[in-house]
């Protein structure tokens, strides 16, 4: 398989483990991990240790930038970046308290980029989709982008015949999904954000992607962290549970259950993508940072472990 990645904003991760972070005052850090981040660069290092060919399309902003791409050429990945004249490649901080397991995640927006810019990425998208298989779209817009644009590059993959997958919220997943994406993956969250409310549960979110693909006809991965996560394809509606396990790192964990669930549907049904993508996101929060397994034997090491049932939604 050949997936595409489109990293729009893309950023540098630095995780920092600490102990009952207190805000306003001083906190010292156990130790930090400084990694390459954003949702397609994440999609993409998971799909190259899973043996499929990738490249990273992304803009490359100022000496982060630079540094950027020197990190993905040393991590094997073909990169193909859009040097840009005001937007800077972001640096985000993620706090993991060790006494909870917690999260805190304080993102940059990113500058702006320009019209010439924009045109640059659609070309070099247009380029690679020549021999793609599946395009990879996620993450935030930065200033100067219009929110429509995955929508249109979901246009230009339908035009030729390459399966698109959209993970993104807001305004960015409304405009996209009206251009029909063949999956979105949003997370319990985004899938809120997307209906207006507060999803409350599993057996809700059920009924909410199943009402989405039933309209739509568009597959809908869904996680919900420590609950699991949902699948609404053609086949049905299923329930996939999630592994206790201790978490050393939390971020990259969706973009890893999307990559590993693409590469797996490639070859095999929905059900057993969906087995291994859960496994796979779940060996991954047993590595720090943005680290992830050392090869397909890592991402499958617990899909024993993985219970899958078929969901029939009530009041659909």
């Amino acid at each position: 398989m050949k997936g595409i990645t489109v990293t729009l904003n893309p950023c540098w991760d630095l995780t920092c483990y600490t102990e009952n972070v207190r805000l306003g005052q001083l906190n010292r850090v156990g130790s930090s991990q400084l990694s390459l981040g954003g949702k397609g660069v994440n999609v993409s290092r998971v799909l190259a240790l899973l043996g499929d060919r990738t490249e990273a399309l992304l803009f490359e902003g100022g000496p982060f930038g630079e540094a950027f791409a020197k990190g993905l050429e040393q991590a094997g990945i073909c990169a193909k970046g859009v040097k840009t004249s005001v937007y800077q490649t972001r640096l985000n901080l993620k706090l993991i308290d060790s006494a909870d397991s917690g999260c805190t995640e304080i993102n940059q927006s990113g500058e702006a980029v320009t019209p010439a810019e924009e045109a640059a990425m659609l070309a070099l998208a247009e380029e690679a989709l020549q021999d793609a298989d599946v395009l990879f779209l996620g993450g935030s817009i930065p200033k100067g982008l219009d929110k429509g644009i995955y929508a249109r590059l979901i246009q230009m993959a339908n035009a030729r015949g390459v399966r698109t997958a959209l993970d993104c919220d807001g305004e960015a997943l409304r405009l996209g999904l009206e251009a029909r994406p063949f999956l979105i993956k949003p997370n319990d969250y985004e899938l809120g954000l997307l209906v207006g409310r507060q999803v409350e549960g599993i057996d809700d979110a059920a009924a909410l992607i199943t009402r989405l693909h039933r309209d739509t006809g568009i597959w809908v991965l869904c996680t919900l962290g420590g609950q699991g996560s949902l699948l609404a394809c053609p086949e049905g509606i299923y329930h996939a549970s999630v592994p206790k396990l201790p978490l050393r790192g939390f971020t990259g964990a969706g973009d890893t259950h999307l990559a590993a669930f693409m590469h797996a549907l490639h070859t095999k049904t929905p059900v057993e993508a969906l087995r291994f993508a859960s496994s796979a996101s779940a060996a991954k929060i047993t590595f720090p940072g943005t680290e992830l397994p050392p090869d397909a034997a890592g991402f499958a090491a617990y899909e024993a472990a993985i219970e899958i049932r078929k969901i029939e939604p009530k009041g659909v």
